[in-house]
């Protein structure tokens, strides 16, 4: 299994200002691109300093005339907070400008108090995310946005420009709960979960058995003897520092990011909401594997570690957060490349999607479907 590598960027802000952390990213991303990183993934939210970037097809566009093998993309667009006609066409034009390297990101949001700055109702916001997408994907394909409306309006226009990719640029999905991991599949959607002590795992398990199931359906349906789907891109995501030592990767890691935590939580905070806090328990993270820190040696041999008990072929690192300076997010993408990248695409090289050990059944099908 070939493994592929990404960078996910959430723009929170440190010691400089929103203008620099923009521009900083923007040249960070093109040193990903020399250093063999293959998708940067931006986040997007609202009315926090979680993001000083929270229009991320803005970003995404600047960042299309900057690489030229770069993979970027949202992880994710948050759906219900989108009219759907405006996102077609902005994907669309994302993809056009990228030259059909757009990865589209998708997700029903996870702060009811960002969801509200949009009118939407947080107990609306999956069925709003099911219709948009519906939408979305039906106008990429054909070149027309023809809807009948429950949550949304009707209608029926046709889009002036289509994207480069087709059907539609691969879509993404992003969630903690790896539970979802079977609905992805059977939805021909790329899936990153987090490591989670070990959990991911079977996850990656279900979402191949999920996505043979769903191959074997395509080959005998009405499109039978059509090309079976791309494989999709399914890994686990970590916050990565690495450091000197084990100690000093610590020690600066734990200011950083607990800095970037304050971000996270401030609007959940404003609220007075603490139901998440346990987010910011940063040895907790590390212990379970969602943050890999140490010297390079330390974080290779976690993720190696983390890479054979999974059939995985994408790992996603956070390798700029906090009040990290452009000159240590740098270093750590170093170290991260030079050292770890190699050993990590090692280990995974000899494994085979869906390689595990779950044996076919009708019941994946049958879960993805209660889950979708």
């Amino acid at each position: 299994m070939t493994l592929e590598f990404g960078i996910f960027d959430s723009f929170d802000l440190g010691a400089s200002t929103p203008g620099q952390v923009i521009a900083g990213r923007l040249d960070f991303a093109v040193l990903a691109e020399a250093a063999g990183i293959s998708h940067y993934h931006v986040t997007e939210h609202h009315g926090t300093p979680l993001s000083v970037c929270p229009s991320p097809n803005l970003f995404l566009a600047a960042l299309s005339q900057r690489t030229t093998t770069l993979r970027i993309g949202a992880l994710v667009h948050v759906l219900p907070s989108y009219e759907p006609l405006r996102l077609a066409e902005e994907i669309a034009i994302l993809d056009q400008l990228s030259g059909g390297r757009l990865d589209v990101g998708v997700g029903s949001g996870v702060s009811p108090y960002e969801l509200a700055y949009f009118g939407v109702d947080q107990s609306e916001a999956r069925p709003r995310f099911t219709e948009t997408l519906a939408a979305v994907r039906t106008a990429l394909a054909t070149g027309r946005l023809t809807h009948r409306g429950t949550l949304l309006r009707d209608y029926d226009v046709e889009l002036s420009v289509g994207p480069v990719q087709r059907p539609h640029p691969p879509l993404w999905y992003a969630s903690s709960n790896t539970g979802s991991a079977e609905w992805a599949a059977a939805n021909d959607v790329s899936f990153v979960g987090r490591w989670n002590g070990g959990s991911f795992a079977a996850a990656a398990e279900s979402y191949w058995q999920a996505w043979a199931d769903h191959r074997a359906d395509h080959r005998a349906g009405p499109a039978a003897g059509s090309a079976d789907p791309v494989p999709p891109r399914v890994g686990f995501a970590a916050t990565v520092y690495i450091g000197p030592s084990d100690a000093a990767a610590i020690d600066r890691y734990q200011a950083a990011a607990s800095l970037h935590y304050r971000h996270l939580l401030s609007l959940w905070h404003r609220h007075g909401n603490h139901a998440f806090d346990g987010m910011a328990d940063l040895a907790a993270g590390m212990s379970r594997g969602n943050a890999l820190v140490g010297s390079a040696e330390h974080v290779r041999d976690q993720l190696v570690e983390q890479i054979a008990q999974a059939p995985v072929n994408y790992f996603e690192a956070t390798l700029a957060f906090g009040d990290l300076t452009p000159a240590e997010a740098r270093a750590n993408l170093d170290a991260f490349a030079n050292v770890v990248m190699p050993a990590a695409r090692e280990a995974a090289g000899s494994r085979e999607p869906g390689a595990g050990s779950r044996k076919p059944g009708a019941g994946s099908r049958e879960s993805a479907a209660r889950r979708a």
